[in-house]
């Protein structure tokens, strides 16, 4: 069982990294005033549906509406990206983090209203929370798996809240789910989880 560490967050490059692009871009977005280039990043489905703007479904991840939502996503992903960066491959890791993130907002684009808009990085952390529940799954441990269910449930509730995008969640949980149980069930690289 690997235990999470000050010392492995400090290791945790590509987390870190995720972590200071979206710090860097929200600073650039909201307190620099450049409006124009958060617009074009959001997730709006009108513009993707009707007028294929695809980088949309990418570059809303990297997007939060104000302090709160990206501190919560940021913990969120330290807590449990810093985790699955240490029990899957690299390439694995970012795979079940963009792959969740995108079904989350392919979701959002068919399960919502036409002219709804959708920011943040949760449906991609959704799937590494995903991930996680699987790796605690695989070990077996009992206790462990008790809490992580109740996490795992206590995310999901949280979802229904107003204002929150309850699909992308969902969907990102699913694909993170999905794909770390294929990448567990099927790659001799995940020696650390056995």
């Amino acid at each position: 069982m690997f235990f999470l560490t000050i010392q492995s967050i400090k290791e945790s490059r590509l987390t870190l990294g995720i972590l200071t692009v979206n710090v860097i871009l929200f600073f650039i977005l909201n307190v620099s005033n450049y409006s124009n280039l958060f617009y074009l990043m959001i997730l709006i489905n009108d513009n993707v549906i009707n007028h294929f703007e695809l980088w949309r479904l990418f570059t809303s991840m990297f997007v939060h509406g104000g302090y709160s939502h990206l501190l919560s996503n940021m913990f969120a992903l330290v807590l449990f990206g810093s985790y699955i960066e240490h029990i899957f491959p690299k390439v694995q890791y970012l795979l079940i983090y963009f792959i969740s993130g995108l079904v989350g907002n392919i979701f959002t684009l068919f399960l919502f209203p036409l002219y709804t808009v959708s920011l943040g990085a949760s449906g991609a952390i959704f799937g590494l929370i995903g991930a996680y529940f699987i790796t605690i799954l695989y070990e077996r441990e009992i206790a462990l798996l008790y809490i992580a269910f109740f996490y795992l449930l206590f995310f999901i509730i949280s979802s229904l809240a107003p204002g929150i995008n309850l699909w992308a969640h969902l969907f990102g949980l699913l694909t993170g789910l999905g794909m770390s149980y294929i990448f567990v069930k099927y790659s001799s690289n995940l020696s650390k989880v056995e």
